[in-house]
């Protein structure tokens, strides 16, 4: 064997040992188009999924991601010390128990109503004068709450999207607090027409950074160096090309 066969050998055990030391990090979603999805192929996709591997390589990690249901994804999340969950709502209670390492993008929330209902509203307060529902257990529950609507009165509470859009397009309710990430696809699902619906009111007041977020046991190392990346993907623009190429709000948009 020549001497330059055997120094080729080396540079590739040398390369292959550096891969294998390189940290891994789990990025976990759920199935959430154009966000983070399973494609034809089986392979995870979609925006946020493109940005995890843009900066897992700006920070020199090893990305493995992982679409799931929206419980295993808690499970993971909140109890395995080297996974990140790829999007989650930014709110209060939230940073009190985990860690934000920064914008990944932004949504919107709106209280939502049929176009053949006569709901006419220009404020949160004047909402109070109609039915809304939303997802007993989620943020909004806690924002309406905070907001002076009462359940029983104003305010309905269901356990699940099924419920809630059925009582919406039966009349039970005259609105739906919901964020836009997943109107279309849940409306869709339950053969309801997406077309049936519109923005009532927008609510600029409600939380809408969606951020990458780790727990408590995520070494201080790696989220170091993954939000000091998405600071610089941000920065050179990295972030902002591939959210536009998916058409998903952006951090500069909001």
């Amino acid at each position: 064997m020549t001497r330059v066969a055997l120094l080729l050998i080396a540079l590739f055990v040398s390369a292959q040992c550096i891969a294998q030391n390189r940290a891994v990090v789990r990025f976990v979603a759920e199935d959430l188009p154009p966000y983070h999805f399973i494609n034809a192929e089986g392979k995870a996709d979609g925006g946020l999924v493109v940005l995890a591997q843009a900066l897992a390589a700006q920070a020199n990690l090893v990305a493995e991601i992982e679409i799931m249901p929206m419980a295993r994804v808690r499970h993971q999340f909140e109890s395995q010390s080297n996974v990140a969950l790829l999007s989650w709502l930014k709110t209060p209670t939230r940073e009190m128990h985990f860690r934000f390492l920064g914008t990944m993008c932004h949504a919107s929330a709106s209280l939502i109503g049929l176009k053949k209902s006569p709901t006419l509203i220009q404020n949160l307060n004047a909402a109070k004068r109609y039915r809304t529902g939303t997802i007993r257990g989620y943020y909004s529950e806690t924002f309406l709450k905070q907001h002076g609507f009462t359940e029983g009165y104003e305010l309905v509470l269901v356990s699940n999207y099924e419920s809630l859009w059925n009582l919406l397009f039966k009349g039970r309710i005259d609105l739906v607090l919901t964020n836009t990430l997943t109107l279309e696809k849940e409306l869709s699902a339950l053969e309801l027409d997406p077309s049936a619906i519109e923005h009532k009111l927008i609510l600029a007041q409600f939380p809408s950074e969606l951020a990458l977020a780790v727990n408590a046991k995520f070494p201080d190392d790696l989220a170091k160096r993954l939000q000091d990346s998405l600071a610089e993907l941000r920065q050179n623009g990295q972030q902002q090309t591939i959210l536009e190429k998916w058409k998903i709000r952006s951090v500069n948009s909001h």
